[in-house]
């Protein structure tokens, strides 16, 4: 019997490591490929987040802007609802000095509450605006507003009143006060979506502005 001693066949441990070599490789790629997909994920979460950040500083602005044209003296007449709240708690607040540097919520009632920015929730009416698709609510977004006197607005190097004599600037007759000085702060709360996947974003801003001694 003739015994064949040369090796015609291929090693086996080579095809072992060949085995084992690709098994790495796709590990490595299975990694890599997940790792590019939480940063993917990450990417679009930051995206979405900067959307409704933008939006809801857009709304505290416009909290700020909706205020500031409703105390003007010229609007306030044509007020209702909240912008009438709002010029009720300016009238009461010009007549009561003792309130002023206090931030006051013009949506309670006299002798008013401090405004709680903590409580923030839009009122409904003309401050909240639901946007609706198909008859699911999409976005709800709304601001409060709080108001607080400062006083008068000082000016210097004024000429008014000269002629009338020294110039009093909270005191005296209207035509020769100063301005009186008021600051608006705008909460502004955005809501997208509903129920326990809901995600609310919040901003706050604030102006001072003056209007005609009252």
């Amino acid at each position: 019997m003739r015994c064949r001693t040369d090796r015609s066949f291929r090693d086996p441990q080579t095809g072992g490591i060949t085995i084992l070599v690709t098994l790495m490789l796709l590990v490595l790629i299975t990694v890599a490929a997940m790792s590019m997909s939480k940063n993917a994920l990450r990417e679009l979460m930051i995206s979405g987040t900067s959307r409704q950040g933008s939006m809801a500083r857009n709304v505290a602005d416009s909290g700020i802007e909706w205020a500031t044209y409703w105390v003007d003296q010229y609007n306030s007449p044509a007020a209702t609802g909240t912008a009438q709240m709002l010029n009720n708690l300016k009238v009461y607040l010009g007549q009561n000095p003792n309130m002023a540097g206090i931030a006051w919520d013009p949506t309670s009632a006299p002798p008013y509450t401090k405004y709680n920015p903590a409580a923030l929730a839009p009122p409904p009416g003309d401050t909240t605006v639901s946007v609706t698709t198909n008859g699911t609510t999409q976005t709800t977004q709304g601001f409060t507003v709080a108001l607080t006197r400062m006083g008068k607005l000082p000016i210097t190097n004024m000429s008014q009143g000269i002629s009338q004599g020294s110039y009093t600037p909270a005191a005296g007759a209207v035509p020769l006060q100063a301005p009186d000085l008021w600051a608006f702060r705008s909460d502004s709360q955005v809501t997208v979506g509903t129920g326990p996947l809901a995600m609310t974003f919040f901003h706050a801003k604030e102006a001072w502005i003056s209007t005609p001694a009252q």
